[in-house]
């Protein structure tokens, strides 16, 4: 599980300079986070934030209106790869997020 883990935190960080470089967005808090928490870490924060607040993070909210959220954590959370990391509630917010 290990090397899974690794390989998330690698697409996050790749979906960080997509961001950067095709959106000119910079999330500098999320990048702070993944090297506080990790990748796995760090999403699980977020979504029990979500869930327990109501309200997505930022970094959804800001990708949502710029039409990216193919560039979302949750997007990954979602893969068949990687929900096998997460709960089955924090993969249903991140569906009900995609509206997948």
């Amino acid at each position: 599980m290990k090397q899974l883990e690794q390989e998330f935190e690698q697409e996050l960080q790749r979906k960080m300079r997509t961001a950067k470089n095709e959106c000119k967005y910079n999330p500098t808090y999320f990048n702070q986070m993944l090297a506080e928490y990790g990748g796995v870490g760090t999403t699980k924060r977020l979504i029990q934030k979500g869930i327990t607040t109501g309200n997505p993070s930022d970094g959804y909210t800001t990708l949502l209106l710029m039409g990216r959220l193919d560039l979302t954590m949750e997007d990954s959370v979602v893969e068949d790869k990687y929900k096998a990391m997460f709960e089955q509630t924090e993969v249903e917010y991140c569906r009900k997020l995609l509206g997948r």
